[in-house]
């Protein structure tokens, strides 16, 4: 009834629509923890301001060869799904390292990851079409021209 491929992604909607339910999608307020308020005051701020932790993980899953996007995980993603998952579910070439930065058209930001749009392969978009399948998409993302 369904191919394996599409099996799997329905397995990947599911496990990343739970894994998104709780988000709100909106960014923690600079040097706050998750659950934690904005600091009130400017010296507070300072005081409660850290550096991104220099080894931040990222994924990605290339298939610009034939869908023209690429998908790029952050940590907070590959914590909750694990390495092996998101490369299983990758139906191009995994790599532990950011989507291609050429060719570009912009990328949609959601809590499963951010899908990069590109100019290139066998279904390159419109940045207008694109920012539109982003903001219409199942979850809907923030849309971001250009990166």
């Amino acid at each position: 009834m369904f191919s394996t491929r599409t099996s799997l992604t329905l397995v990947a909607i599911v496990f990343f629509g739970l894994f998104g339910a709780g988000c709100d999608n909106k960014p923690a307020a600079e040097g706050a923890k998750p659950g934690e308020a904005k600091p009130e005051g400017k010296a507070e701020q300072k005081a409660e301001k850290k550096a991104e932790p220099a080894s931040a993980k990222v994924a990605s899953c290339n298939v610009i060869k034939t869908e023209s996007i690429c998908r790029q995980f952050g940590d907070e993603n590959i914590s909750a799904a694990g390495e092996d998952f998101l490369k299983n579910m990758c139906t191009g070439e995994f790599k532990m390292a950011a989507c291609p930065a050429d060719k570009r058209v912009g990328s949609c930001a959601t809590p499963e990851g951010t899908k990069i749009y590109y100019n290139d392969g066998p279904l390159p978009k419109a940045a207008d079409a694109a920012a539109k399948a982003c903001k219409e998409g199942v979850p809907a993302g923030e849309w971001k021209a250009g990166q």
